[in-house]
């Protein structure tokens, strides 16, 4: 999901990671109009009460093969919790797999992870396979991701990309350039790029992090995109959440008229919440620093948002996370009473800005 991932061997991936995190430090959160609010107008507070931290998945204990786990789509049904997540590519040279576990207890235990989607990295496209936001839709479990592709020598930007299942659990089949649905074919098709295309630094991010909400019969989708603004490692501010609606799941049109009132922020997830008629957005306020908090935010209409509200204030919050995903049922609608939110992490939730070292752990919040 991030910006340079240039891993042609152990060594340079390393040196990657940590630009990467460099990037992502150096991140301010920041909702412009519509009365929102910067990260310091509603990060800090929330709640004095006590939470429960539990790990997901411990990546630690596969530090060559899983490595790290984050950016969670986490699926309710039938009383099950289905999480896909963000993981490390053990087949040189993908970046990223999406792999997955479940709980049948309410999110006591997990089982152990299974690979769900490969990345190929064949003639320097498909690099990755990150941020999954799965949905139900006309008859098929959608799991839209991101991906990567070379746009010059060692040039990337993200792009997403989309495979499917008649299973929430899988298996989940690639959409190609041929219009068929495969496993790991050698040519996915690329359903949003960015609206740039750049191929000199510097590239950006691209396009990426999708979260897929299923109302009224169509399909609605945000994402990330910098490509207009993009700006040298650490610029985060270039970072613009876009909305688009289709009833197509492979067509999506992307245009700059739909940019929403949130940027700045990295990997925001948005859910329905029926109840309050109302789009709500999640997301980690200073992730990967000692301030992190966890925050969300508002809209009638998805594209302009209110203001920053904490939901779980910095100091009460780990330090050091990032990449949230709250739990929905399968069309990304909340469920009411309480809410899962899954979030990367150090290693045993360590007060360490570790480099690639991320477990991922959960916490239960009341729903909007």
């Amino acid at each position: 999901m991030y910006v340079t991932k240039v891993w042609r061997s152990r060594q340079s991936r390393r040196l990657t990671l940590v630009h990467r995190l460099l990037l992502c430090v150096s991140v301010a959160l920041v909702v412009s109009c519509g009365g929102g609010a910067g990260q310091g107008g509603g990060a800090g507070g929330g709640s004095q009460q006590s939470w429960d931290f539990f790990r997901i998945v411990n990546a630690s204990v596969a530090p060559v093969t899983i490595q790290y786990a984050y950016a969670p789509s986490i699926v309710l049904k039938n009383g099950v919790y289905h999480a896909f997540f963000c993981s490390g590519g053990n087949i040189f040279p993908a970046w990223d797999y999406v792999r997955y576990v479940k709980s049948t207890d309410g999110g006591n235990t997990w089982s152990d992870p299974v690979d769900m989607l490969h990345a190929t990295a064949f003639n320097g496209m498909d690099l990755s396979a990150c941020d999954p936001s799965v949905v139900y839709f006309q008859g098929f479990y959608y799991m839209y991701y991101g991906a990567a592709i070379t746009t010059a020598p060692n040039m990337f930007q993200t792009v997403i990309q989309v495979a499917r299942a008649s299973a929430v659990d899988g298996p989940y089949l690639t959409y190609t350039q041929r219009g068929t649905w495969e496993d790991t074919p050698n040519d996915p098709q690329v359903i949003i790029k960015p609206l740039v295309t750049r191929s000199q630094f510097p590239t950006g991010y691209g396009a990426g992090q999708p979260s897929v909400v299923v109302l009224n019969g169509k399909l609605l989708m945000w994402y990330t995109d910098d490509s207009e603004q993009a700006g040298p490692p650490g610029d985060f501010e270039a970072f613009r959440l876009y909305m688009l609606e289709s009833y197509d799941p492979v067509t999506w049109t992307p245009d700059a008229t739909s940019q929403t009132n949130i940027y700045g922020a990295d990997s925001p997830d948005v859910k329905y919440d029926a109840t309050g008629n109302r789009f709500v957005v999640t997301w980690v306020s200073g992730m990967f620093t000692s301030s992190a908090s966890l925050t969300r935010a508002f809209s009638s209409d998805g594209l302009t948002w209110g203001p920053i509200e904490a939901v779980i204030g910095a100091g009460a919050f780990p330090p050091f996370t990032h990449n949230a995903g709250a739990s929905a049922d399968e069309a990304g609608q909340l469920l009411p009473s309480k809410t899962l939110v899954g979030f990367g992490a150090p290693y045993n939730l360590a007060h360490v800005n570790s480099l690639g070292s991320w477990d991922l752990y959960g916490v239960v919040v009341d729903s909007p």
